[in-house]
C-alpha cells in the first residue's frame, strides 16, 4: 500500500466519497484549528492509486530530541468493511508507522473511534446488539498495546464515555458500533418522540424554556463570533464546579475553523419582555382574585371556593415576588438581556456535539441550559443528523463516584451511554519508546 500526505482539500474529497459518518475530531475543519499551533499531517493509504483509508497524526515534543504522535479519534476508510480487513488495516498502519519514525516519534497513540458495546441511559450494557472487543484484539494483532478499558476523567486522553441521544431509529443495530455511511436514509425521531424519553422534571423545563421571554442567539463561526459572554458563563460554572475552562484564543481559533458548521448559542433573559410579561400577569391574577372574592361572598361555607382563593393570592404574592426580584435585577445590569447560559457545538455531516457550556448558577431558576439545547437538538434534527452528542462523561454511574451529576444531567435529557475501545498504543522507538510510554501512561495498560 503506497502511503503519502494528504492536503485538506485531498482529505476533505476522500470524506466526501467514503460518505462515513465521523468524530469532529476526524475533520478537516479540526485539522485546520490545529495547524497554526500544532505539526499536524494527514496521512493517506492508496490502492491502485485510490484512497482507502485516511488519518490524522498530530506530533508533539518529547524527551526533546523526539516526538510522540497522536491521533484523536483513529482512521477513516472508504468504506464500512475496510475498518474490519486486518490485511490492508497492517499495511496501512506499518505504511504509516514508517513515517513516524523517520520524524523521530517514540510512540504513536490511537485513540479509537468505535463504539465497544452498547448502553443504555443508566450505563448498563445492552446485549445482543453488538460487542467489539474482537476488533481491539485485531488491532493488538496490528502491533498495537492496548489501553485498559477505563473510567473517570483523564486529562491526558479524550473521553472514553459520553452521553448522546440517537436521532434515527435502530442506530445500534445498524452500525454495529462502527461509522456507517450517510448516503443511507434512516428515520429519524420527532422532537415529541424524543422528549417522551426524558424524565418528567425535564420535560417540565423545557416546557418553562419556552416562555416569551426567554431568548436565545445562535451565532456561526463564520459570523465572526464574540465568546466574550459564554467566556464569562464558563467561568460561572468552572469556579461551582471546580473544573478548567480551558483556552479562549483555542475556543476561538475552533469555532472559525469550523465556520457555518460551528456554533455559539447563548440563550438571555430578556428583562423588559419579562417585566410586561409579570405585569400582565399581575392584572390576570387581580381580576381572577376579584372574581373568586365574589364567589366567596355568595357561598361562604363552600371550602373548594376558599382554597381556589387562597391558591390565586399565593400565586398574586410569588408574581409580586418576582417582580420585586426582577427590579433589583435590573438596577444591577446594564443591558436589556442578561446571558444566561452558553454553549459551543460543532456539526459533522453525521452529527451534532456539544463540546462544553457554562450558564449562571444565581439564575438557574430561569432555564438558561434548557433554552440552548432545545434550539440545537431541533437543529441537529432539521439537518437530519444521526446524533446529538453531549460528549463526555466519566463512565461512573452511581451517585456517590466521580462525575456523577455530568452524566444524570444528561441522562435525564434523554441520553444514552456511549463507549469506545479505547486507546491503542503502537512503540515505535524500540530503546526509548518503552521508558517515554511508561512515563505517560503508567499503569494505564493492559497486562
Amino acid at each position: 500500500m503506497n502511503i503519502k500526505s494528504l492536503s485538506i482539500k485531498d482529505y476533505q474529497s476522500f470524506l466526501n466519497e467514503a460518505g462515513a459518518s465521523y468524530n469532529f475530531m476526524q475533520s478537516p475543519e479540526f485539522v485546520m484549528s490545529y495547524q497554526e499551533r500544532e505539526d499536524v499531517q494527514i496521512y493517506g493509504g492508496l490502492e491502485d492509486g485510490k484512497v482507502i483509508y485516511a488519518v490524522i497524526v498530530i506530533f508533539r515534543p518529547a524527551l526533546k530530541f523526539f516526538s510522540y504522535a497522536s491521533s484523536p479519534r483513529e482512521w477513516i476508510s472508504l468504506t464500512p468493511e475496510l475498518m474490519q480487513n486486518e490485511k490492508l488495516l497492517k499495511e496501512f498502519v506499518e505504511g504509516v508507522s514508517k513515517i513516524l519514525k523517520s520524524k523521530k516519534s517514540l510512540v504513536w497513540l490511537v485513540e479509537s473511534n468505535v463504539e465497544y458495546q452498547p448502553r443504555d441511559k443508566n450505563g448498563e450494557p445492552v446485549k445482543g446488539i453488538f460487542f467489539n472487543e474482537p476488533y481491539r484484539q485485531m488491532i493488538k494483532n496490528l502491533g498495537f498495546i492496548l489501553s485498559s478499558l477505563w473510567r473517570g476523567y483523564d486529562e491526558a486522553r479524550q473521553s472514553r464515555w459520553v452521553s448522546w441521544i440517537d436521532l434515527q431509529k435502530g442506530l445500534p443495530s445498524l452500525s454495529q458500533g462502527f461509522p456507517i455511511c450517510l448516503k443511507n436514509d434512516y428515520e429519524m425521531f420527532t422532537w415529541e418522540e424524543l422528549i417522551k424519553e426524558m424524565s418528567g422534571n425535564t420535560r417540565r423545563s423545557f416546557q418553562k424554556a419556552d416562555l416569551p421571554y426567554l431568548e436565545y442567539k445562535i451565532t456561526r463561526g463564520d459570523q465572526d463570533p464574540d465568546l466574550k459572554e459564554f467566556d464569562e458563563l464558563l467561568e460561572m460554572s468552572a469556579e461551582k464546579h471546580n473544573f478548567e475552562t480551558g483556552s479562549e484564543k483555542n475556543r476561538l481559533e475552533m469555532l472559525k475553523s469550523f465556520g457555518p458548521h460551528g456554533y455559539l448559542c447563548v440563550s438571555y433573559l430578556n428583562i423588559s419582555s419579562y417585566e410586561y410579561f409579570l405585569k400582565t400577569r399581575d392584572l390576570e391574577l387581580i381580576n381572577k382574585e376579584k372574581e373568586a372574592l365574589e364567589v366567596c361572598e355568595k357561598m361562604p361555607n363552600s371550602k373548594k371556593k376558599r382554597n381556589q382563593l387562597l391558591e390565586i393570592q399565593e400565586q398574586i404574592n410569588h408574581n409580586q415576588k418576582e417582580l420585586n426580584y426582577l427590579n433589583e435585577l435590573k438596577s444591577s445590569v446594564e443591558k436589556n438581556k442578561i446571558p444566561l447560559a452558553g454553549g459551543v457545538f460543532y456539526e459533522t455531516p453525521g452529527e451534532m456535539v456539544y463540546l462544553s457550556g457554562g450558564s449562571r448558577p444565581d439564575l438557574a431558576k430561569y432555564m438558561g441550559p434548557y433554552v440552548i439545547q432545545k434550539a440545537m437538538i431541533h437543529m441537529a434534527l432539521e439537518h437530519n443528523l444521526r446524533r446529538y452528542n453531549f460528549w463526555g462523561i466519566s463512565g461512573n454511574f452511581k451517585p456517590d463516584e466521580q462525575g456523577y451529576g455530568v452524566f444524570y444531567f444528561k441522562k435525564n435529557l434523554g441520553a444514552t451511554v456511549g463507549e469506545y475501545c479505547g486507546e491503542f498504543i503502537k512503540v515505535l522507538n524500540p530503546v526509548f519508546g518503552p521508558y517515554y510510554l511508561k512515563k505517560i501512561r503508567a499503569g494505564k495498560i493492559e497486562e
